[in-house]
């Protein structure tokens, strides 16, 4: 007896169950033609949303750039917001038969945001573009109702830049006002402080310095001319004792004459002193310079010897005596002047350099109050300018002279149904026959204990097999 191989059994397998096998293969498939049948359909339609550029230059209109995944997912929130899809369902009339959570949460079920596969490499070129997908029951359906998606999204996001750049700038605005309420607090405060130490201000000590160093040398200046008159009003003092002491030639001179004695005799005495250096004693000139010496000593001894109102009234005559106690007067009025000035010159120095010493303490207790007024200015000037660009992002937003969001293609009219998908329903529900054919066929071949070969008797009873007959058709 010849061995059959493993193939013919499988086929013999085959041919004995093939109504096991082809019934379930059939079944199946005909459950999926019903499934293509009875499932309802459904159309998928997708618009292109693109950023469009600024109108205005980019000096005013600063875009900085966002990544595509996460503008992405902000445009999905946007659009599937409640606003949006409360909007399109009263537009569309979807409410009608069903309430309005109902069709708001159909709508964000079957409605989807995604970035175009040409734009999600990191060398794209163009403006951001996004696809809006909507899946509908109907083609029209599908259409319109993606058309209106992508439409209300744009007309609610630029109204919502334009309400959020209103908000913007209104709050920027109140806390501009509140910044600047508390630096002018601060600005009095500070000028309050400033003017109880004017004069001691820290910024002041150089001034205040400057200021010391004059007067010291004013004050220098001022002695030395104290000193100057002191010496000249002892001079005076002196000239007016000797005039006293020695008495005055008024009575006996010319009018208008005002050389004492004591002069005259000086002055004779000098000129014996130069005729003696031409002249022996003898000489005539010399002879009459003695006799005239000694007749002014004569005079003056007699002046002297005079009573005392006498020599007063002859003083009182003489007019360089007047114009000694004139002078005298003059240079104790100047010198208690001098003296006054004197005086002056140390008290302002001494309060200029308390000035100096108190600056310290004084610039600390102003180091608060000038760090919080450094703050506070900084914060506003950084609330200005920021409320600056808010303005002038409320005037753009309101011109939609900024970057805003564009259909840049819209919906198309589906023609074929994206579900339910016929050719992968009817491939697994032949699978899924297939699976059930096999499994149904092995379990059969299992259960059977029947003998159709040589091969299963010998190996069920261990003998021989000497002979085969085979089937004989039978007409």
């Amino acid at each position: 007896m010849e061995e059959r191989s493993l193939l013919f059994e499988y086929l013999a397998v085959v041919k004995r169950r093939r109504w096991l096998i082809a019934v379930p293969i059939a079944l199946g498939l005909l459950v999926g033609v019903v499934l293509v049948q009875t499932l309802p359909r459904e159309y998928r339609s997708s618009t292109t949303l693109a950023v469009t550029s600024p109108n205005m230059t980019t000096e005013l209109v600063k875009s900085s750039p966002v990544d595509l995944a996460e503008r992405a997912r902000a445009i999905s929130q946007e659009l599937l917001s409640r606003k949006v899809i409360e909007r399109v369902v009263r537009e569309e009339g979807l409410a009608s038969d069903s309430g309005m959570e109902s069709a708001i949460a159909s709508i964000r079920d079957r409605a989807t945001v995604s970035v175009p596969k040409s734009l999600t490499s990191n060398s794209r070129t163009g403006p951001d573009a996004f696809l809006v997908t909507y899946t509908g029951r109907t083609p029209e359906e599908t259409q319109r109702i993606t058309n209106r998606l992508a439409t209300t999204f744009v007309d609610e996001h630029a109204a919502l830049r334009e309400t959020r750049a209103e908000d913007t700038s209104a709050f920027l605005a109140t806390q501009l006002t509140q910044s600047r309420d508390r630096l002018k607090d601060v600005e009095e405060r500070l000028r309050k402080i400033k003017e109880a130490y004017m004069g001691r201000l820290p910024e002041q000590t150089q001034a205040n310095l400057q200021m010391a160093g004059g007067l010291r040398q004013q004050q220098a200046n001022t002695t030395m001319s104290l000193r100057s008159e002191q010496d000249r009003l002892a001079m005076l003092e002196r000239q007016i004792e000797a005039m006293k002491g020695i008495g005055s030639d008024a009575a006996g001179s010319p009018a208008g004459a005002s050389t004492t004695a004591q002069d005259r005799i000086a002055a004779l005495r000098r000129q014996l002193d130069e005729a003696s250096s031409m002249y022996t004693d003898k000489h005539p000139e010399i002879q009459r310079i003695k006799s005239d010496i000694a007749a002014a000593e004569s005079l003056a001894a007699a002046e002297k010897a005079a009573p005392a109102d006498k020599r007063e009234t002859a003083l009182g005559a003489n007019p360089a005596y007047r114009q000694l106690l004139a002078e005298r007067d003059t240079s104790r009025l100047r010198i208690r002047d001098h003296e006054r000035a004197v005086a002056r010159a140390e008290s302002d120095i001494a309060k200029y350099e308390s000035r100096v010493e108190s600056a310290p303490m004084i610039e600390q207790q102003l180091g608060s109050i000038n760090r919080e007024y450094e703050l506070e200015k900084q914060q506003y000037n950084g609330l200005s300018e920021r409320h600056q660009a808010a303005v002038l992002a409320e005037d753009l937003e309101r011109r939609r002279a900024g970057e805003q969001f564009a259909v840049l293609y819209p919906a198309f009219l589906p023609s074929q149904p994206s579900s339910p998908d016929v050719p992968r329903v009817l491939l697994l529900a032949t699978l899924a026959g297939v699976i059930a054919a096999a499994a149904m066929t092995f379990g059969r071949e299992y259960l059977d204990r029947s003998i159709y070969d040589a091969r299963t008797l010998q190996n069920e009873f261990e003998l021989p097999v000497l002979a085969e007959i085979p089937r004989i058709a039978t007409r």
